[in-house]
């Protein structure tokens, strides 16, 4: 305070610029928060003070100030930051929109607030904020005969108020009255979103911040979560940025010098933009009713471009991934709610595609971009309802954001959603205490988001990469549906299967061929097998000659990673193994997103109710096997009328049992394959009828009859361009003719134990003897089933 008073008083000798204030540094920002917001007193005021940062909060007792002191600071916190050192600043008394209109209110929508800082010994404001970031230049008189030396505004009207975006504050140029944000911080912005508005603090350019509620309940359009607040903050110090109020830009600026027309920089600020603003909109073309959807926007440049809601309620996330094997491998989109979007883009030529989840056609348009451009209307259209027949589907492997969900869930139709929100990856710590995970209480139960839609925050993922102190690969098991967290370490690894078991959760091996997934099966009784998994993606096949390979029985290529064919069938064939053994896995499907680049749901799994939708019939339903999980084709099929998952106790003499099996698919299938027991049985040609909503359906009928217990399942192929394809894969039904039991292939069990013995070598002097131990329990039970084999 002492440095400003003797700020005012060289001001007040006329001393000129060079003479009163300093050159001003890169680097230099000014942090400043509107709303009087109670998360700023609860959270950022202890990140400020962490960091040693300065900042000016805005006070106004508009909204519900007065009565809310659950979402708004009392007189005695702002007291408090201002004690703190933090600049209190003057944000009006009614948060009091200022136009033309409105100029003959605004000295006592000022005063208010400076009446209430007197009578709590707070300094006058020299600092102010424009309510809702309206301008007009009537005002800056006024501001003036009150004291005001420095005057925030937002990044509007040079960018629209939604966007966000704004540009640095450049002196002499810039009216100190008219000071702009060089980014308001919105929902979505990423830490590049903030670098883009910190990093114009260079070349005698200040960048002043804007922030709301961290969070804010009361404004959701500006809204900041508080983690991502923090990863903000924490760029600023770690790349020395010198972060101050807007009251401390004295020391570089003369606030009474200002340019003669306070609107010229904004008029060629504005002229100068060369981006067009781009506007659309994803409808659902039968009823033209807005679409929660998934939206790509490729410059023929080849970047990528993420645009923004235009509604203050909607959402957009940005999602961006890229191969860490093959670089080329990128998912780059945005999920969009269900509202209009926007996007600046310079002129020229684009790509934009528009998807929704799996029951759509995706829609692609080559757009040039020109100012003038009309909106975008795009209309998506419906080719399935799965819904209208009880089926609904589900991600069960993702690492989303819970607080992401909401958004990404309704873009990709995913109606179940299981984040691994607890994640380890060494076996000496838990889940619960790894910062693998999400940070954050997300209760116990499930989290509704509409009428279909739920996620349940209560899933867990062991994957080991390192066992004790040494870097040992053993896998991946998720714990999907629990009730509380796992406080327990990996071993042993019945203490976490028991764990599960009391609590109703589901035990699902995440991929085939990690080292231990074998051994997991019989050891812990597992009930899920990723059937679709987590390296299958949209863009391309990537993860290649990885983990075990498989076996030369299975007559696959290679390793049986190198195409994406040769992996699905080296999955398909272990699980058929595994089914051949007694165990009665039922099939999962899970995508990995939030890691990976692939949507959400890419892979899915749909489970057939006979209720309404909740998350707990789904959940049964996942359970009981009455599933089938795709990459692309509905695949519906029943056995005696019955739903996969059946069971029938056959009759002796054995029965004939009818199948029914229809599929509709976006593209032809190039086959339909009926699987018993393992091996190809039937192989139909595909009729690709053409539907009137334009995709193909091929229905088939046919007989089984078993001369022994048996198991069958339906599969299918879609054909795509690149020699890419879609599948769909049935759960089974089971058979069970008295006397007469399944007895597995010889080449099976001998693989099965095979694979085992040479994992208790490669772990022998690595892993405790603890799991030495499960290995060798596991051994003894494919053992005794290879005794049983023909």
């Amino acid at each position: 305070r002492f440095q400003g008073i003797v700020m005012l008083l060289v001001f007040g000798l006329g001393l000129s610029r060079t003479d009163a204030t300093e050159a001003i540094p890169d680097k230099r920002v000014v942090l400043t928060f509107d709303d009087a917001v109670a998360s700023h007193y609860s959270v950022v005021r202890p990140i400020l003070k962490r960091y040693g940062f300065g900042a000016t909060f805005f006070i106004t007792e508009g909204f519900s100030f007065r009565t809310n002191k659950q979402d708004y600071m009392t007189w005695e916190q702002i007291k408090e930051l201002d004690q703190d050192g933090f600049e209190i600043g003057n944000h009006t008394r009614d948060h009091f929109g200022v136009s033309d209109r409105t100029l003959g209110q605004l000295r006592e929508q000022i005063e208010a607030i400076n009446a209430r800082c007197a009578e709590r010994g707070i300094p006058r404001p020299v600092s102010f904020a424009y309510p809702g970031n309206a301008i007009t230049p009537g005002a800056l008189p006024i501001l003036r005969e009150l004291g005001i030396r420095f005057a925030r505004r937002g990044g509007a009207p040079e960018h629209p108020y939604e966007w966000g975006q704004g540009f640095a504050y450049e002196p002499g140029v810039d009216h100190p009255l008219l000071i702009p944000s060089a980014g308001d911080a919105r929902p979505d912005w990423t830490i590049d979103d903030f670098k883009r508005a910190a990093d114009q603090a260079r070349a005698g350019q200040i960048a002043v911040l804007q922030f709301h509620g961290v969070p804010d309940r009361e404004h959701p359009w500006v809204h900041t979560r508080p983690e991502r607040f923090e990863e903000f903050m924490r760029y600023l110090h770690t790349n020395a940025f010198k972060v101050v109020a807007l009251r401390d830009l004295a020391r570089y600026i003369d606030p009474d010098r200002a340019p003669a027309d306070a609107l010229a920089i904004v008029q060629k600020r504005k002229a100068g933009r060369p981006e067009v603003l781009v506007e659309g909109e994803m409808v659902d073309n039968a009823n033209g009713k807005p679409l929660p959807a998934r939206l790509y926007v490729h410059g023929a440049d080849g970047t990528w471009h993420f645009p923004k809601s235009a509604f203050a309620l909607g959402s957009a996330v940005r999602y961006e991934r890229r191969n860490w094997i093959n670089t080329n491998v990128v998912e780059m989109h945005t999920t969009l709610s269900a509202h209009p979007f926007r996007v600046e883009l310079l002129p020229g030529r684009y790509t934009f595609t528009v998807e929704r989840g799996k029951e759509f056609f995706p829609e692609t348009r080559e757009v040039l971009v020109e100012p003038g451009l009309p909106k975008l209307v795009f209309r998506l259209r419906r080719w399935v309802a799965m819904a209208e027949s009880g089926w609904y589907s589900g991600d069960t492997h993702n690492h989303r954001d819970p607080a992401e969900l909401p958004n990404v869930m309704l873009a990709e139709d995913v109606n179940v959603g299981l984040p691994m929100v607890d994640w380890t990856t060494s076996s000496s710590v838990a889940p619960s205490a790894s910062d693998r995970g999400f940070p954050g209480n997300f209760g116990d139960v499930p989290v509704q988001i509409d009428a279909t839609h739920a996620w349940h925050p209560r899933n867990t993922e062991y994957e080991i990469f390192r066992t004790g102190n040494t870097n040992h690969t053993l896998g991946a098991l998720l714990i999907l549906n629990h009730r509380t967290r796992f406080d327990e370490p990996v071993f042993p690894l019945g203490d976490i299967a028991a764990k599960a078991r009391v609590e109703g959760g589901l035990l699902d091996l995440e991929k085939h061929n990690w080292p231990w997934s074998l051994a997991l099966v019989p050891l812990l009784k597992v009930d899920l097998y990723e059937l679709a998994n987590n390296h299958l993606w949209e863009t391309e096949y990537a993860v290649k000659n990885w983990a075990v390979p498989a076996p030369a029985w299975m007559g696959l290529s290679g390793s049986g990673t190198e195409t994406e064919r040769d992996w699905t069938l080296y999955g398909f064939q272990t699980y058929y193994a595994l089914l051949n053994c007694g165990f009665r896995l039922r099939p999962a499907a899970g995508t990995a997103n939030g890691v990976h680049p692939v949507p959400l749901g890419f892979s899915r799994v749909y489970v057939h109710l006979d209720e309404p939708f909740s998350f707990d019939a789904w959940m049964r339903g996942l359970a009981a096997g009455r599933s089938f999980v795709t990459t692309g084709p509905m695949m519906l099929g029943k056995a005696d009328g019955q739903w996969p998952g059946a069971t029938f106790q056959a009759a002796n003499p054995p029965k004939d049992y009818r199948l029914d099996c229809t599929v509709q698919s976006e593209q032809p299938l190039e086959s339909i394959e009926l699987i018993v027991n393992g091996l190809v049985s039937r192989r139909f040609e595909p009729q690709n009828k053409k539907t009137a909503a334009g995709s193909f359906v091929t229905g088939i009928s046919t007989e089984f009859n078993p001369t022994g217990t048996s198991w069958l399942a339906w599969r299918c192929f879609e054909k795509r361009p690149d020699d890419r394809f879609r599948f769909a894969h049935t759960a089974p039904w089971y058979f069970e003719v008295p006397g007469q039991p399944l007895r597995p292939r010889r080449v099976e069990t001998e693989w099965l134990v095979t694979r085992v013995k040479e994992e208790i070598a490669r772990s022998r002097r690595i892993a405790p003897d603890s799991l030495i131990e499960d290995y060798q329990r596991a051994l003894g039970i494919y053992e005794r089933i290879a005794e049983t084999a023909r």
